[in-house]
Order: structure tokens, then C-alpha cells, then sequence
């Protein structure tokens, strides 16, 4: 009898923290750790990032392949910029870079470094970029490379499920020296590198894979 009432006070005794956290439990949910959400919050913030990746990506080729219309789709029709000397409207900012990017022989816009917070229908993001231009040289004696490095800070929104940048900050933390070309673009193997809007195989290529 005295075993089995010392086992009982026991169990006892060892119940009464369990019944506590229980209780505990019961009031007041645990306090949520950073990054934490639903799982709906945390998908959408997964395809946010991914959209606005895509996005960025889009405004790299839209320089390299001189799509004008491409270009302009990248950011809403009031946004607003600043980089260089350039401070107005994205629109505007648009027809000044397409006057540059139209005339170069060969453009390669390269996109790094990419950190995107989001917070609902608002997004912030941070990029490098590394670009490199082929151009005639101003005295007419043949063609130059440039290369240039920097980055973009991006407000973006989300209406209607499309995100599009709404505010861009672009810095130019790099400009090389003008290296004249060895080989004019003229004799680059014909078929074998980049062209630009429409007649680059991107266009086709991509419009067999949707049709497909």
C-alpha cells in the first residue's frame, strides 16, 4: 500500500508542469520567429521574388536586344527615376537610354546580387549590374568598347497580380576607359552571336516553345 501510494504521488508531482504548459499553452499562442508565416504568406512572398527576378532580367534584355516596348513594360506609367544625370519619369528616362542602347552595335547588360524584401503589394530591391557597349568610335576610325558597373534600387508595386517597378535609383559606381575593338562587329561569323528586336532567335524561339 505505501509503494503504491508513493508511485501516485509521484505521477503526480511530474503532472503538474505538463498541466502547466498545457494551460500556458491554452492563454497565449508562442511568439512568432522572424520570417515566419502562413504558408500562403511565405509561397506568395517566394513567386513575388521570383516575378520581380524575372522582371529585372527583362529590363537587362530589353537594353541588350533594343526592345523599346519590352523596355517600357518594366515599370508603371508614373514611376519615377533617378541615375546620373538623369532625374524625371521612367517614361522619359526610357526614351533617353533607348537613344543610346538603339545606335550601339552590340549591348550585354548582365544582372547580380539579387536582394528583394516584400511586404504585401510592395516590394524593395537591390541589384548589381555589369554592362559592356559596342560602338562606333567618334572620330570615325573604327569601334570601341566600353564596360560599366553599378547598381539599381527598386520600389516596386503589385496591381492586379504584375509587379512593375514604381520608383528606380540607379548608381554607377564604375566607367572603363574606351577600348578600341580589335575586330569591327561587321566581321563577327554571321548567324553566330546576338541580334537585336525582332530578328534575334529569342523572339522566334520563344514564340515556337508558347505556340507549341
Amino acid at each position: 500500500m505505501e509503494e503504491r501510494n508513493r508511485r501516485v504521488a509521484l505521477a503526480a508531482m511530474l503532472a503538474v508542469p505538463f498541466g502547466m504548459a498545457a494551460a500556458s499553452g491554452a492563454s497565449a499562442a508562442a511568439p512568432k520567429r522572424k520570417g515566419e508565416g502562413s504558408m500562403a504568406d511565405r509561397l506568395d512572398m517566394l513567386e513575388s521574388r521570383g516575378q520581380i527576378t524575372e522582371l529585372l532580367y527583362a529590363y537587362a534584355r530589353a537594353n541588350d536586344r533594343a526592345d523599346e516596348a519590352l523596355l517600357r513594360s518594366c515599370f508603371w506609367p508614373e514611376s519615377t527615376h533617378k541615375h546620373g544625370r538623369f532625374e524625371g519619369k521612367s517614361s522619359d528616362f526610357v526614351g533617353f537610354a533607348f537613344k543610346i542602347v538603339a545606335t550601339l552595335k552590340y549591348a550585354c547588360h548582365h544582372i547580380s546580387n539579387v536582394s528583394i524584401e516584400v511586404k504585401g503589394d510592395k516590394a524593395f530591391s537591390e541589384c548589381y549590374y555589369f554592362a559592356q557597349h559596342r560602338r562606333d568610335r567618334k572620330d570615325g576610325t573604327g569601334e570601341e568598347d566600353q564596360f560599366f558597373q553599378g547598381r539599381y534600387l527598386d520600389d516596386l508595386e503589385r496591381r492586379n497580380g504584375e509587379w512593375k517597378i514604381i520608383r528606380r535609383r540607379g548608381l554607377s559606381d564604375y566607367t572603363s576607359p574606351a577600348f578600341p575593338a580589335e575586330m569591327p562587329y561587321a566581321q563577327w561569323p554571321a548567324g553566330q552571336h546576338s541580334e537585336k528586336y525582332p530578328n534575334d532567335d529569342y523572339y522566334s524561339m520563344r514564340k515556337q516553345f508558347l505556340e507549341g
